[in-house]
C-alpha cells in the first residue's frame, strides 16, 4: 500500500468544477504572463552577451560545431547558452498560448 495521500495521486485541478478551473486559469493567467515576460526579457539579455562575446548565435555554433580550439570556458558557456535558449523558448511559447487572455478582461468575481 502506498504512502502517499490521495490527493497527491488525483490532481486538484481535475476536481474542481468547471467554473472554478475557468476562474483559475483566468485569474491565474496574467501573474504566468507576467512570469514569462520576466523570464524571457532575462534570457533575451544572457543570450545577447553570449552573442556578442563569441560574435555568432547559437544556432550557427550548434549547426557548425564548437571550434577545434575552443575553451574550457566556451564549453561551459555554450553549456548555459543552451539553457538560456530552452528559457527563451518555454518562456516565448507560454506566451503565445496565454495571448488570448491578454485579449480579454478578468473574470469578474463570483456573484458579482
Amino acid at each position: 500500500m502506498s504512502s502517499q495521500p490521495k490527493s497527491v495521486k488525483e490532481p486538484v485541478f481535475d476536481r474542481l468544477i468547471p467554473a472554478a478551473r475557468q476562474r483559475l486559469v483566468e485569474l491565474g493567467a496574467p501573474l504566468l504572463i507576467t512570469e514569462a515576460e520576466g523570464r524571457l526579457a532575462l534570457a533575451e539579455r544572457k543570450i545577447t552577451a553570449f552573442e556578442q562575446k563569441y560574435n555568432t548565435t547559437f544556432e550557427h555554433l550548434q549547426d557548425a560545431g564548437l571550434p577545434n580550439d575552443a575553451s574550457i570556458e566556451m564549453h561551459e558557456d555554450f553549456i548555459e547558452w543552451a539553457g538560456w535558449q530552452r528559457t527563451y523558448e518555454e518562456a516565448q511559447q507560454t506566451l503565445e498560448a496565454l495571448q488570448p487572455f491578454l485579449e480579454q478582461p478578468l473574470a469578474s468575481p463570483a456573484g458579482g
